[in-house]
């Protein structure tokens, strides 16, 4: 074990990057709930981890509310512009989505999720959990290794463009060097004083002028009438646990149906580390996949009850599936956070502007880089996912929160990973329940993943695997195979209920709280 998990009987935050975890446990100390310090902490990632996200992207969180124990969802995807379409592109010749091209930009959904959420759930003012961003923006931070890496890894897509260039490549790149956002500083500010200001203001037109002039499409109105929305979570019955899911237009059916098909062998016979461990999952990777790019997309294009009788049947047959895949690239990137608050009430939440750095555009005024959700829509006609206007992309974001039979939360998690993202969660919630490790175990054991674009097993060291076997790919641990955070809730001797926060060696993470008694 590399790490030992944050312990706190009041409150908790466990995120990506320890400045926004600050952050988040600043608000919960100064008397806001689980909810406040989430806002913060996700503008405070915002600005923190670009590469990874930012008010460019997109959001999604499950909510516990613990005096009713229930599990809220709030969808802040973002949709394609009114005024792009498959046929259009087609009649442009263009073939595909590329991640780096303007036709991949959707409606940056993160801003009005976050104020969604906090408008039903929040008790502090709004300004107030947005500003520390707006400082960290404006006054600057130290550079976080994650942060030198992917503007070094990625200077060619940087230096494209010239918002881009002029917001990541003037400031000397080294671990510790302080760097400033001002101009996305200014954008928090607008914000600080009215979310709206994002929406339909200067910062609406200044993203509308840029984009239209990189050979985008976005109309001013796709901005102002664009809405965040409440939907009900998705949930199976996993061992004696209720394990909670993001709906479509997310992934996370897809944790869902891999806990289907595991729930009916016994798992914890496999070994921890062990090659039939690794076999075993595999088969069922790829037959939740092939259901999920069969149907998993924009709800309102999909007639099917997903966790329905006639789906799962779909989805066993599928095991015996030898059909070649739909190929997906299993790219992208995202950073995952969890709070809980001294009431029990968690946020586990998630944002993304998909590859690094998204599409590689920044409006140059705000500094703001818009995503590349849209490159998960195709060209295929009759497609679940053929783009469409106002149409909501596949999204591979997804986190999940486990209640116990008594309604009370026991975990929450989630990770980065792209369409990794369901393995990770499955390879945790099982090395939870069904290996019964700890909580920091849980999260450092090594992983091993199915890459649907190469069908290729990507397998940290420390497996036990055959010589000379093909189709494994072995990578030096610890790897980059999702950074992931994890919360636990469970009782002492004495019947109180003690948190407990681990972040990934695999990251830069902690686990922190301001009062852990």
């Amino acid at each position: 074990m590399f790490r030992t998990p944050f312990i706190s009987t009041a409150d908790l935050v466990v995120s990506e990057h320890p400045i926004a975890s600050v952050i988040g446990a600043r608000i919960l100390n100064s008397g806001g709930n689980a909810i406040d310090a989430a806002v913060a902490t996700s503008f405070a990632l915002s600005v923190l981890q670009p590469q990874l996200s930012g008010l460019g992207g997109d959001y999604f969180a499950l909510i516990y509310k613990a005096d009713e124990g229930r599990v809220y969802f709030i969808n802040g995807s973002g949709y394609s512009s009114k005024t792009i379409s498959a046929d259009l592109l087609r009649s442009l010749g263009v073939k595909e989505i590329s991640p780096n091209s303007p036709h991949s930009v959707t409606v940056p959904g993160m801003v009005d999720a976050l104020h969604n959420m906090w408008g039903r759930f929040g008790a502090l003012e709004w300004g107030e959990l947005v500003r520390p961003a707006a400082g960290l923006a404006i006054n600057g931070f130290p550079m976080y290794p994650s942060l030198v890496r992917a503007i070094e890894s990625n200077y060619e897509l940087l230096i494209r463009d010239e918002g881009s260039k002029t917001t990541y490549l003037t400031s000397e790149l080294g671990v510790g060097n302080v760097v400033k956002f001002k101009n996305l500083g200014r954008a928090l500010e607008l914000i600080a004083e009215d979310y709206r200001n994002f929406y339909e203001g200067d910062i609406a037109e200044a993203l509308v002028n840029y984009l239209t002039s990189r050979g985008g499409f976005m109309d001013i109105s796709d901005l102002r009438d664009y809405k965040s929305f409440w939907d009900k979570p998705i949930k199976t019955t996993y061992r004696d646990y209720q394990v909670f899911e993001t709906p479509p237009n997310t992934q996370g059916i897809t944790t869902l149906h891999l806990l289907r098909l595991l729930s009916d062998i016994n798992v914890g016979g496999l070994g921890v580390l062990s090659y039939e461990r690794i076999k075993t999952f595999f088969k069922y990777f790829k037959a939740a996949y092939l259901i999920r790019d069969r149907y998993v997309g924009d709800p309102r294009y999909v007639s099917k009850d997903l966790l329905g009788d006639e789906v799962i049947k779909e989805l066993t047959a599928a095991l015996d599936d030898v059909t070649p895949q739909r190929v997906r690239p299993a790219v992208g990137d995202t950073t995952y956070y969890v709070v809980c608050d001294g009431d029990g009430n968690v946020v586990s939440g998630i944002q993304s502007v998909f590859y690094a750095f998204g599409s590689g555009i920044t409006e140059p005024k705000y500094g703001i880089t818009l995503n590349c959700r849209g490159c998960s829509f195709n060209l295929s006609r009759g497609d679940v996912n053929e783009l469409a206007p106002r149409k909501y992309p596949f999204h591979t974001l997804s986190s999940t929160i486990i209640l116990d039979r008594g309604n009370s939360l026991r975990w929450a998690l989630g990770t980065s990973g792209g369409h990794y993202r369901p393995q990770i969660h499955v390879e945790l919630i099982t090395n939870l329940i069904d290996y019964g490790l700890d909580l920091q175990g849980a999260v450092e054991l090594p992983r091993f993943l199915w890459d649907p674009s190469t069908n290729e097993l990507v397998v940290e060291e420390g497996f036990e695997i055959p010589e000379n076997h093909t189709h494994v790919k072995t990578v030096k641990y610890p790897s980059r195979l999702g950074v992931a955070a994890v919360l636990e809730i469970r009782s002492n001797v004495r019947g109180r209920n003690i948190k407990l926060g681990a972040s990934d060696i695999r990251g830069d993470g902690l686990a922190l709280s301001l009062k852990p008694t």
